[in-house]
């Protein structure tokens, strides 16, 4: 019963219904001799418990919706469970006193509205079984608004992942571009074929990035390639300034991250160090076994920033929202900076 779809709402009252029928059979069977299926038809009391059994049920199933606008669980949840149990157990006991005069009724009693012993315990056992399915159907409410809520969180959570992606693209724009064409125009002079490959390489890159701006997931082989154009641009930038040192496998090349990954990795290590032929940045690059690895000295421009935590909040966020087991990994010394990101499976 619990966590039903939408398409069988239907269940909940059916089953309410068979169960309240065969309450009803077995009060009958016990207090009436020689009774046979087809007289439950001929009591007016039979619809009477009927209409209260389910009632009841009904009642249950909308209290905590009533409960919710009075009293929020969030604000004070002890009291809120206790105002509702407090409820059921009335309307259970009210339930309890209806049942003994229906028994009396049939029973030929005297004074049908007082309770008798004998019939007791026949009362209590079906007043239970209305209070654990009353239980029941709350929980399953509860439980529907808990995934409904879930659901909802993850949709604002994977639009804010987007609004945050977009943000980093619009981030990479004005810096990257301008020092780019300042490139550009040097080269065009200097060196016209490597000024017309940096031309290249810098419309891939952009092309890239319009391309993944509503993507959730890239194959590995897709953001290298145009991560290689990226690469260019800076050595181009840099000179003999950067150095990399690359070893990628083909092995996981169809294995999926989230779009601009290693974009982001690599920004972070332009943005915050320093690179000249005298201090030449270094950049190891490597991608074995399913894990893909950037690694930087570190020469940080301001020596008093301790961490590259610009984009890495956002980066984990992306893994785990395409797998809730994926865990980028960080690894931080005096000397060095690394970060490990897991080739993810495509799921079906």
């Amino acid at each position: 019963m619990i966590l039903l779809e939408r398409n069988y709402k239907w269940l909940t009252p059916a089953l309410s219904i068979t169960l309240s029928l065969l309450l009803l059979y077995f009060t009958y069977w016990s207090i009436i001799e020689d009774f046979k299926i087809i007289d439950i038809l001929g009591y007016v009391s039979t619809y009477l418990y009927l209409i209260w059994f389910n009632g009841v049920v009904y009642l249950g199933r909308h209290l905590s919706n009533f409960y919710e606008n009075v009293l929020p669980f969030k604000k004070n949840p002890g009291y809120r469970l206790t105002l509702e149990l407090i409820s059921l157990f009335v309307m259970a006991f009210l339930f309890f006193y209806v049942v003994l005069i229906t028994l009396n009724i049939h029973s030929n009693k005297p004074s049908p509205y007082l309770i008798e012993k004998s019939n007791l315990i026949l009362g209590v056992i079906q007043s239970l079984i209305l209070l654990l399915y009353c239980s029941l159907t709350i929980t399953d409410d509860f439980l529907r608004k808990w995934r409904d809520e879930s659901i909802k969180a993850e949709t604002m959570k994977q639009d804010k992942l987007r609004a945050e992606n977009r943000a980093l693209q619009a981030h990479l724009n004005p810096h990257f571009l301008f020092n780019s064409l300042n490139v550009l125009i040097s080269e065009i002079d200097y060196d016209p074929a490597q000024a017309k490959k940096f031309a290249m390489d810098l419309s891939h890159t952009y092309r890239y990035v319009l391309q993944t701006k509503e993507a959730t997931e890239v194959t590995f082989e897709t953001e290298w390639e145009a991560m290689k154009h990226y690469l260019d641009l800076h050595q181009v930038r840099l000179g003999e300034g950067l150095h990399l040192d690359i070893d990628i496998e083909n092995e996981h090349a169809q294995e999926i991250i989230p779009p601009l990954s290693i974009q982001l990795l690599l920004e972070n290590i332009f943005k915050h160090n320093l690179a000249t032929i005298r201090k030449p940045l270094t950049i190891k690059i490597v991608m074995k076994g399913g894990y893909f690895t950037v690694e930087n000295n570190k020469q940080l421009k301001n020596k008093k920033q301790e961490s590259y935590n610009i984009g890495l909040t956002y980066l984990k966020e992306s893994f785990v929202a395409l797998d809730k087991e994926a865990e980028v990994q960080l690894e931080e010394t005096d000397d060095y900076f690394s970060v490990t990101i897991p080739l993810l499976k495509k799921t079906a």
